[in-house]
């Protein structure tokens, strides 16, 4: 990942994600997931998260920019 992508998560994307509210099972899940993996584990899954979120991001942007011309 880019740079750039790394700071674009850092600062806009993983606060975002963060700031949004959760129902009782994304609570759950949450939970399970932070008790239940050692600190090697989290460290992968926050990178896999970081990765799904950034190319998610992308996907939005190209999308939006080949709508622009249908609206």
């Amino acid at each position: 990942m880019s740079d750039f992508m790394c700071w674009l998560y850092d600062h806009y994307i993983h606060p975002y994600l963060q700031s949004q509210p959760m129902d009782d099972g994304d609570t759950f899940r949450r939970s399970l997931l932070e008790s239940g993996v050692t600190p090697e584990q989290r460290a992968d899954v926050e990178a896999v998260l970081r990765c799904c979120a950034c190319q998610s991001f992308l996907l939005g942007l190209r999308t939006g920019a080949g709508l622009g011309e249908l609206l």
